[in-house]
C-alpha cells in the first residue's frame, strides 16, 4: 500500500542517517576540555631559621622552587630590609644549587652569631646577574627564630593568565597566554612544561616568543598540533631573551589548573 511505502521509506532514511552518524568520528571543538593558569614571579620559598644560643650557632634550612635547574645561587644576610637596597653584608651562607627540577634544599651553618639578626635581609643571588648581582628571593629577618618567607624580587614582577582549549577531534591545542610586568620591548620564551612550577619538568609543547609592548604587555595567541589531552602542565615564561645560558631561567610561572 501507498502508506506502508512511504513509511518504510522514511523509515530507511532515518536508518541510513543514524548510522552514517555513528561511524562519523567525534568533530570535536574548543569546549572538549578547557583549562587555565594563574602565572606568578618566581622562583619563592621558605627558610627555617634556628639559632643555638649556647653554641653560638646559626642554622638557615632554606626551601627554594622556580630556580633554573642546576642555577647555583648565592647566599648572604645583609643589612636592612628586603625592601631596601644596598647595606653591607653580615655573613655569607655558601652556594646552594637547585637540582634537576629547579628545587634547592640547602642548610647553611653560621657559627660565632651572638643573636638572629635583626632588620636585615636574607638573599639568594644569580651570579649570572653580573658582578653585583641582584637577589632572586629574600626573606626579612627580624631578630627571631622560625620559618621565613622567602619571596621573589621584585615582588611586583611579571605575571599574568594562560588559557587552554582542546579540540580533541582536530588534536589542537589553542592557547591565550597574557602577562604584563614585562620590561618594554623585552623577549621572552615560553613554553608548556610536564611537572608543575614547585617541581619543573621538560618542555612538553613549545610556544612562541612573547614580546612585550611599550607598557611591558605582552599578548600571545597559539595553535599546538598533535595534542589529544590536557596533562599534568605549568605554563613558564622564562628570562629571555633566549632559551640558552641565563635566559633559560623562569621569570614567571603557573600551574595549569582543569575547568
Amino acid at each position: 500500500m501507498p502508506g506502508e511505502r512511504t513509511f518504510f521509506a522514511v523509515f530507511l532514511l532515518l536508518l541510513g542517517a543514524l548510522l552514517a552518524a555513528c561511524g562519523r568520528p567525534p568533530s570535536g571543538g574548543a569546549g572538549d576540555a578547557q583549562a587555565s593558569a594563574q602565572l606568578v614571579r618566581v622562583p619563592d620559598g621558605t627558610a627555617d631559621v634556628e639559632y643555638d644560643a649556647g653554641a653560638l650557632l646559626l642554622t638557615v634550612t632554606a626551601h627554594v622552587t622556580g630556580v633554573m635547574p642546576g642555577e647555583e645561587l648565592a647566599a648572604r644576610i645583609r643589612q636592612g630590609g628586603c625592601g631596601s637596597s644596598g647595606g653591607d653584608v653580615l655573613e655569607t651562607l655558601g652556594p646552594a644549587v637547585a637540582d634537576a627540577h629547579g628545587v634547592i634544599d640547602a642548610i647553611a651553618r653560621v657559627p660565632g652569631i651572638e643573636a638572629v639578626p635583626a632588620t636585615a635581609a636574607l638573599e639568594y643571588l644569580s651570579p649570572a646577574a653580573g658582578a653585583a648581582p641582584a637577589a632572586l628571593v629574600c626573606g626579612d629577618l627580624s631578630g627571631q627564630t622560625g620559618i621565613l618567607r622567602l619571596a621573589a624580587t621584585p615582588q611586583s614582577g611579571p605575571g599574568g593568565t594562560a588559557s587552554l582549549a582542546l579540540d580533541s577531534g582536530a588534536r589542537t591545542l589553542s592557547v591565550r597566554l597574557v602577562i604584563q610586568g614585562l620590561a618594554p620591548g623585552s623577549s621572552h620564551p615560553a613554553g608548556i612544561h610536564d611537572g608543575s612550577c614547585a617541581a619543573q619538568g621538560p618542555l612538553a609543547h613549545a610556544l612562541p616568543t612573547l614580546r612585550a609592548d611599550g607598557q611591558g604587555r605582552a599578548v600571545l595567541h597559539a595553535e599546538v598540533g598533535g595534542v589529544t589531552r590536557i596533562g599534568r602542565w605549568y605554563v613558564s615564561v622564562l628570562r629571555g631573551p633566549g632559551r640558552a645560558g641565563a635566559g633559560a631561567a623562569p621569570l614567571s610561572c603557573g600551574d595549569v589548573s582543569h575547568a
